[in-house]
């Protein structure tokens, strides 16, 4: 997996009108974490990390503190917030990781070719989007796909069929079913709303609490205040 480079700013205000100020500035408040380190409150700019957020980067992220103190640690994007209506980037956290221990992470399955039970009238259920797997971070593959076009109708696919490479070790369960191939009729009313209700979604807060959010604007607050999430966090904010 490449490694892609981040710029940071380390601040030494912090708290939620702190926060509220860098984002008026077009930049977001970040918090790099690691187990040999203290937490440290960063400045990043969101367009550098447009492209990252949902997915497994391993980033450079290079710390400037004053004119001459410049630090590089290499970090993955833990959790991310985003704004309820703007989709403007809120809070970004970082975990530092070393490319010699393995980690947990989950990857997206991509299922290729078209399922024979589909061309006979059948219905694709996909039941797993992503599974969660460790590996050394320098092994964590984009995706992991899935051929299906065999599958007939009444057929399905579990985890235990993915192909991942001896390097990655498999955290989900081997028996938990991908996609499976029904008849129209054994697809239920309430199946049938859920897939309408899929097209109808709109953007969410990514990361803890977005209900509080979104309570907070019903509320008429101009912007939301950052989250709080834990006690260790809320004091580099």
């Amino acid at each position: 997996m490449d490694r892609l480079a981040v710029e940071a700013q380390a601040r030494k205000e912090t708290g939620k009108g702190a926060a509220r100020r860098i984002r008026r500035e077009g930049k977001t408040p970040a918090v790099v974490y690691g187990r040999n380190r203290e937490p440290q409150p960063l400045i990043v700019d969101p367009v550098e990390l447009q492209g990252m957020l949902n997915s497994n980067a391993i980033v450079e992220l290079t710390i400037k503190d004053g004119e001459e103190e410049v630090t590089t640690e290499t970090v993955m994007i833990k959790d991310y917030q985003k704004h309820v209506i703007k989709e403007m980037l809120m809070h970004v956290d970082f975990h530092q990781i070393s490319m010699d221990e393995k980690i947990a992470v989950t990857i997206p399955i991509k299922l290729v070719g078209k399922a024979f039970g589909v061309q006979e009238g059948g219905v694709l259920q996909q039941l797993m989007r992503e599974i969660e797997i460790e590996c050394l971070p320098g092994d964590i593959p984009k995706m992991v796909e899935l051929d299906i076009s065999e599958l007939d109708v009444g057929d399905s696919l579990s985890v235990g069929d993915l192909y991942i490479g001896e390097e990655i070790d498999l955290i989900s369960s081997p028996d938990d079913v991908i996609v499976t191939i029904v008849t129209p009729s054994e697809i239920t009313e309430e199946e049938e709303e859920a897939l309408l209700d899929v097209e109808d979604l709109e953007p969410e807060v990514i990361g803890e609490e977005a209900e509080e959010l979104e309570e907070e604007l019903e509320e008429g607050e101009e912007e939301p205040e950052e989250e709080e999430e834990g006690q260790d966090k809320r004091d580099y904010m």
